[in-house]
């Protein structure tokens, strides 16, 4: 793997910049395949399979995934406002219940002020600890799942997280008897951070899109994944506040912990994974995954040497993707920012997420397809509409002085978040195959990371400006996103200058032989 692969420019380099639509994609999870049909990739002793007959596609299951992940998060974020104000700050238990309703009361509005800082503090620790430890797993599962397959490296992070939304549930359900500390909530999001998280489940996930499509059709089905995610989302936000007012707060939690469970076990059963491992190796695939080589091989793809000016466009990906986490470590205190400046209660806030994930998954279906099929943009440009797209609902949201603003932030910038099936697509015609794992590794890995600087830089700047401007963090947001504008402008150009000297050698062969 340490070896560079290259591949024909005839046909596999052409797309780099610019994959269209294909009508009829090789075997893909998105798709049913042709029975009978079969190929084989060798990647250091495992095989990407292409032949076995699959009971169900992969979209349901990363919808029911993403539902189970979303339906319970603002409500987490109100139990731990809650808790801090009774149990740490030891306010009265019927003073508290008022927060975050439409109470009109000063002792209402002034213990918002003195609770938040504090719940906000408990949020950034919450995000570190589901950012770090994720990434140093990420380092070792990425070369690990190119041995030992794909469903592997989702179904142990989803059981980490049905673990720790079970634990949150049992701490929620004690709270109602005893006193307990809201610092527990950040103990138990420990086994999906040590199993994974998000980071190793989504590496999973693009690197099994990757085996399972090719480079003309990769942008709009990496766009249709990202749709999934959104919709699950988009369902688990929307019906949460409703389902919470039919039933309590411990059961939003085992409603969960029950989806993400469900969807591991469709994933066991029902999804043909796209590598198949070698047979003599499976009783090695738990002393595999501590290897210190998976880290030698991770550091030999990000340095290795590439030709036309690849080496330069992989590291801007990854910059762009670190730029853009670094930019949305607002979201950490958003939700206190909608409480504070617009005195919304969880439906409001939910309803509100809601319209931005659908306005998400619009921009990633229709936007891209029409983007795509209909004026034939290149991927690059894609990338660039939606870094703007970034920093315009900043900008808008920070100068927001109503509530409805924010719904016309959302609704005006759909393309944000398509740079990353963009920018996915280009780089997988450049990274061989056998090392998009450890691309998609090393990726979800740094940006996780950033989550070290965001997520404190974001809380400091709020609990600084609560009181007197605390939509000062949306500014900061929108600055830090207008990076990617010039990232995204270099990496057009070494494209550019990849396909002139990608061309400029057929020239000079059809010269010598007219010659």
């Amino acid at each position: 793997m340490g070896t560079d692969m290259q591949r024909p420019s005839s046909d596999d380099r052409s797309s780099d910049e610019d994959t269209p639509l294909l009508t009829s994609p090789r075997r893909s999870a998105m798709a049913p395949a042709e029975v009978g049909t079969s190929s084989t990739c060798s990647a250091e002793g495992a095989g990407t399979a292409k032949s076995t007959d699959r009971i169900c596609t992969f979209e349901p299951i990363l919808v029911l995934l993403c539902f189970g992940l979303s339906v319970s998060g603002v409500v987490l974020a109100d139990q731990i406002i809650y808790q801090s104000c009774v149990v740490t700050l030891g306010y009265d238990r019927a003073l508290c219940a008022q927060l975050g309703t439409k109470s009109n009361s000063t002792d209402v509005v002034q213990l918002e002020t003195v609770v938040q800082p504090y719940a906000a503090k408990i949020a950034m620790v919450n995000t570190i600890l589901m950012s770090v430890l994720p990434a140093i797993c990420a380092l070792f599962m990425g070369p690990w799942s190119d041995k030992f397959g794909r469903k592997p490296a989702m179904i142990v992070p989803s059981i980490g997280f049905f673990t720790t939304y079970v634990m949150i549930g049992i701490l929620s359900l004690l709270s109602k008897y005893f006193l307990v500390d809201p610092w527990c909530y950040v103990v138990a999001h420990i086994p999906a951070a040590v199993l994974g998280g998000t980071t190793v489940l989504m590496a999973a996930i693009f690197s099994y899109l990757t085996d399972t499509t090719n480079e003309t059709n990769r942008t709009v089905r990496i766009g249709i994944l990202q749709a999934c995610t959104m919709l699950g989302a988009f369902i688990g936000l929307l019906s949460s506040s409703f389902i919470l007012q039919w039933t309590n707060v411990p059961t939003m939690f085992f409603l969960s912990a029950g989806a993400v469970s469900a969807s591991s076990a469709f994933l066991y059963f029902c999804l043909e994974d796209s590598i198949k491992p070698d047979a003599s190796m499976v009783h090695r695939q738990v002393r595999e995954i501590f290897r210190l080589s998976h880290l030698c091989d991770l550091l030999k793809t990000f340095f290795k040497k590439r030709s036309s000016y690849d080496r330069g466009i992989v590291w801007l990906t990854i910059a762009i993707g670190v730029v853009t986490v670094l930019g949305a470590g607002g979201g950490t205190v958003f939700f206190l920012y909608t409480r504070r400046r617009f005195g919304w209660t969880i439906q409001e806030f939910t309803i509100w997420q809601a319209v931005e994930l659908l306005s998400i998954v619009a921009g990633n279906v229709i936007g891209i397809s029409v983007l795509k099929t209909l004026l034939k943009l290149p991927d690059i440009w894609l990338a660039l509409l939606s870094v703007v797209n970034y920093s315009l609902d900043a900008l808008i949201k920070g100068l927001a002085q109503q509530g409805w603003e924010l719904f016309l932030a959302t609704g005006i910038t759909p393309l944000k978040a398509t740079e990353g099936a963009a920018l996915m697509a280009i780089c997988s015609g450049i990274i061989p195959s056998s090392e998009i794992a450890k691309f998609y590794s090393i990726a979800m890995a740094m940006t996780n990371t950033v989550a070290l600087a965001s997520a404190p830089l974001f809380t400091y700047i709020y609990n600084a400006t609560v009181a007197a401007a605390p939509q000062v963090f949306n500014f900061v947001a929108s600055g830090i996103f207008s990076i990617n504008v010039i990232l995204v402008g270099i990496i057009a150009i070494l494209l550019r200058k990849r396909r002139k000297a990608q061309t400029e050698p057929l020239f000079t062969q059809d010269s010598e032989i007219l010659t």
